[in-house]
C-alpha cells in the first residue's frame, strides 16, 4: 500500500468515527430546518384549547395549562392566532407593552422552552418533536400548530354562522338551537390575571362582540317562536346592561307588546328615548320611533311572528318614505 493510500484511509477512519456536531438552539427570527423524522404520535390530539372564559387546556378532564400569568398571555396570544406565525417582537409588545427590558428576546425563548416543556410533560412527547411539529420557530416568531376543531373559539365561530344563516333562511328554530350552543361554550368572562398586549385586546373585543349578536339573535328567534312572555325578564337584564342598546329595547317592547303589556312597552321607549336625550343629546333611530307608532296604533303588523325584529323594524318604516318624498315634492313644487 502507498503512502497516499495509506493517507485517505486514514482520513476515511476518521470521519466515520467522529461524534456528530449538536444542533443549535433556534432563535426566534431563525427558520426552523425540518429534516425527516421517525413518525410519532398525533401532537395534540388529546388536548382540547379553551379560550371562552379563563384559559383552559383540557387532558384527560384535568386543566393543564399553566399558571404564570406570562404564560398564559403568551399561549393565549397562539392560540387565538393558531396555526399562523407571530411575530417575536408582536410577543415581546404583548408581554411588556412599551416597557421591554433589555433581555426581552432572550426571556421570551425561556418561556418558549418552558411551553415545550408543558407539551413534553403532559404528553409525553420528546422536545424536539415539540420543537419541530408542535411549538415551531419560524423566521421571526413561532408558530403553534393546532387543529382548529381542538379550540372552543372555532367552534363558536362555527355556530354563530351556522346559527346566523338558519336565521336568516328563516328556519328560526335550528337557529335558536345553534346560537344556544353557541353561548353554552362560554364559561364567564374571557379574563387574564395580568395586562392584556394590544393584539389580545382587539382579538377579546370581537369574541366579545360576536357573544352579544349571537344572544340577541338567539333571543330574536325564540320571539319568532313565540317565546315573548319567556324572554320578558331576560331582554329586562339586557336592556340594563346595554342602556342605549336599540335592537334590545326594540325587541323588548315587540315582547311585550305581544304578552299583552302595551303600556309596558310604551314605558320602555319612554325610558329609553329620555337617557338617549340626557346622554346622546339625540332623538332615537327612525326604526325605534316608527315602532312606538305602531304600538300607540296597535299595528297588525307587530303580531307577525314570521318577521325578525329587523324585518318588522324595516317594514313599519318603508312605508313612511312615500309620503316624505311627496311632501318634499309638494313644497319644493316639483
Amino acid at each position: 500500500m502507498t503512502q497516499e493510500e495509506k493517507l485517505a484511509l486514514l482520513a476515511t477512519l476518521l470521519e466515520t468515527t467522529s461524534p456528530p456536531e449538536s444542533d443549535p438552539e433556534p432563535s426566534p427570527d431563525s427558520p426552523v430546518l425540518v429534516r425527516p423524522r421517525e413518525p410519532e404520535q398525533n401532537s395534540l390530539a388529546d388536548l382540547r384549547f379553551e379560550l371562552l372564559g379563563p384559559l383552559v387546556i383540557r387532558h384527560e378532564d384535568l386543566d393543564v395549562a399553566p399558571s404564570a400569568p406570562k404564560l398564559r398571555l403568551i399561549l393565549s396570544t397562539l392560540l387565538f392566532n393558531a396555526n399562523k406565525p407571530v411575530g417575536a417582537s408582536v410577543l415581546v409588545r404583548e408581554l411588556w407593552s412599551d416597557r421591554a427590558p433589555r433581555t426581552a428576546h432572550s426571556t421570551l425563548q425561556t418561556y418558549m422552552f418552558k411551553l415545550r416543556r408543558l407539551f413534553h410533560d403532559v404528553l409525553g412527547l420528546s422536545v424536539e418533536h415539540i420543537t419541530r411539529e408542535v411549538l415551531q420557530t419560524c423566521s421571526g416568531g413561532y408558530v403553534l400548530r393546532v387543529d382548529p376543531q381542538q379550540l372552543d373559539i372555532t367552534e363558536f365561530d362555527q355556530l354563530v354562522t351556522a346559527g346566523s344563516a338558519a336565521m336568516h333562511a328563516g328556519d328560526y328554530a335550528k337557529a335558536a338551537t345553534d346560537l344556544r350552543r353557541s353561548l353554552a361554550l362560554w364559561r364567564g368572562n374571557v379574563v387574564h390575571h395580568g395586562q392584556w398586549g394590544t393584539l389580545l385586546r382587539a382579538q377579546v373585543a370581537r369574541l366579545e362582540e360576536r357573544r352579544f349578536y349571537a344572544h340577541t339573535t338567539r333571543i330574536d328567534a325564540d320571539l319568532c317562536l313565540g317565546q315573548h312572555r319567556e324572554m320578558i325578564s331576560e331582554l329586562a337584564s339586557l336592556v340594563v346592561e346595554h342602556a342605549l342598546h336599540e335592537s334590545a329595547h326594540a325587541m323588548l317592547m315587540i315582547a311585550l307588546y305581544r304578552a299583552g303589556r302595551a303600556s309596558a312597552a310604551l314605558e320602555v321607549y319612554m325610558r329609553f328615548r329620555q337617557r338617549m336625550l340626557h346622554e346622546l343629546g339625540i332623538e332615537p333611530s327612525e326604526r325605534i320611533r316608527a315602532l312606538h307608532m305602531a304600538l300607540l296604533s296597535t299595528d297588525p303588523v307587530l303580531a307577525d311572528r314570521s318577521l325578525t325584529s329587523d324585518m318588522l323594524l324595516d317594514r313599519l318604516v318603508r312605508p313612511s318614505q312615500p309620503r316624505r318624498r311627496e311632501n318634499s315634492s309638494t313644497v319644493t313644487g316639483g
